[in-house]
């Protein structure tokens, strides 16, 4: 049975070398089945931007007095360390967990998968692949846009979509960088 961490992050800006975690979302599921889920407001050491604030709703009063994310960084690790990791857009959420954890002098190198490219092979002809749109064109649940957790549920849905339709040998096709394991 495949497992899996569904991770989102909302952060500060969009590069992982100047931008900070503002929120972290993870679901693990094992096959179709959710096992666990983790939220935490992290406070990013830098005033949120502007920008920031209105596209999450998250403010620096709200990550005031949160814990830094070199203060959860090992249960981040250990959550996703022996799972394959998922997220819409695997790649920005990829970036900034591996810059955070490195910052703390933790190596990520698992597995990843991203819901975008999985969607766009197993529910091809959508008018978009944007989370939101997504969810729409398959008639999931409407959900809280941008908090962490709130995509990382919408995730999971589409990804166990994506399961029964095609199965775990369908969904394998599109995961990546199989052959490393995470090492600390």
């Amino acid at each position: 049975m495949l497992r899996f961490a569904i991770v989102d992050l909302e952060t500060t800006g969009g590069k992982a070398e100047n931008n900070r975690v503002i929120e972290v979302g993870i679901v693990l599921m094992d096959g179709v089945e959710v096992v666990n889920s983790y939220h935490k407001l992290v406070d990013p050491g830098q005033p949120i931007p502007p920008f920031i604030r209105g596209l999450t709703g998250i403010s620096d009063e709200m990550v005031s007095g949160q814990p830094q994310f070199s203060a959860i960084a090992d249960e981040v690790y250990e959550l996703v360390k022996d799972r394959i990791f998922v997220a819409h857009n695997v790649q920005f959420d990829y970036k900034f967990t591996a810059a955070e954890l490195k910052r703390c002098c933790i190596r990520l190198d698992v597995p990843r998968l991203c819901t975008v490219k999985l969607a766009r092979r197993v529910f091809p002809g959508l008018p978009s692949y944007s989370l939101h749109n997504l969810t729409e064109s398959l008639g999931l649940p409407d959900f809280n846009h941008h908090r962490a957790l709130d995509d990382t549920m919408a995730a999971a849905e589409i990804l166990k979509m994506a399961l029964n339709k095609v199965g775990e040998a369908g969904v394998m096709k599109e995961v990546r960088n199989l052959k490393t394991t995470s090492k600390r």
